[in-house]
C-alpha cells in the first residue's frame, strides 16, 4: 500500500540529515568506496584488502595492531584481511628489526602494482570531483577533509584520553563499530575501578 507524502504532517522540528556534517560526510565516504571497491574488485580485491593496500601503501611496514587500528578494524579482522593479501602474493610478512616477537607486513611488487592501478582511477576520480567544485579553498579536498578530520579527532588516531572519555558517556551496551584501543580501555578500566571522587 502506497502512502501519500502530501498527507502525512511535516514536524516543525525537522531538518534535512544532510544539514548535519555526520551524515553528509558518510554518504560521500560511501560514494567513494563504492568506486574503490568497483576499482579494487575489477582486479580481485576487496575493499576491505584495498584499504590495507592503502595503508601500507605509504611505504612502511607495519605490525598487525598498528595496521589494524589504521584500517579502522579489530586486530583479528586485520590478521584476517593480511591473510587473504599473503595468499594471493600482494603482501608478504617479514621481521621486525628490533623485536622478535613482532612481525611485519609490506607490499610485494604484485601488491605495488595492484595498488597503483586503483590509486590511477581514483586520483582520475578525484580529479573529475575537485574540478567541479572548484579551487576556492585553496587546498586540494583530500587535505580538506584530512585536516576536518583532525580538528574533529576522527577515529582517535592515538588520542586514548579522548578515546575514553568518548566511551565513558555511553548510556547503553551496544557495542561501537569502532574497536577501543588497548590503552584506552585500560585508562577506562583504571577510571571505573577507581574510588568515586564524590564520595
Amino acid at each position: 500500500m502506497s502512502v501519500n507524502v502530501e498527507e502525512i504532517t511535516r514536524d516543525p522540528r525537522g531538518e534535512p540529515a544532510t544539514s548535519r556534517l555526520n551524515y553528509s560526510s558518510y554518504r560521500l565516504g560511501r560514494a567513494f568506496n563504492r568506486f574503490a571497491e568497483n576499482s579494487a574488485l575489477s582486479r580481485g580485491v576487496t575493499l576491505s584488502q584495498l584499504f590495507v593496500l592503502q595503508v601500507l601503501g605509504e611505504g612502511l611496514p607495519l605490525s598487525n595492531a598498528q595496521l589494524a587500528r589504521r584500517t579502522f578494524v579489530s586486530s583479528q579482522a586485520a590478521h584476517t584481511v593480511s591473510n587473504e593479501l599473503i595468499e594471493t602474493g600482494l603482501v608478504e610478512r617479514g621481521d621486525h628489526p628490533t623485536n622478535r616477537r613482532v612481525r611485519l607486513v609490506r607490499l610485494t611488487e604484485r601488491g605495488w602494482a595492484v595498488l597503483e592501478a586503483c590509486h590511477a582511477e581514483l586520483r582520475e576520480h578525484e580529479d573529475r570531483l575537485a574540478a567541479a567544485l572548484g579551487d576556492e579553498f585553496g587546498e586540494t579536498l583530500a587535505e580538506l577533509l584530512d585536516r576536518a578530520a583532525q580538528v574533529l579527532a576522527g577515529g582517535y588516531f592515538g588520542d586514548d584520553e579522548a578515546e575514553a572519555a568518548a566511551i565513558s558517556r555511553r548510556t547503553n551496551g551496544i557495542r561501537p563499530r569502532h574497536i577501543p584501543s588497548r590503552l584506552a580501555a585500560a585508562r577506562l578500566r583504571a577510571d571505573r575501578t577507581a574510588p568515586d571522587s564524590r564520595s
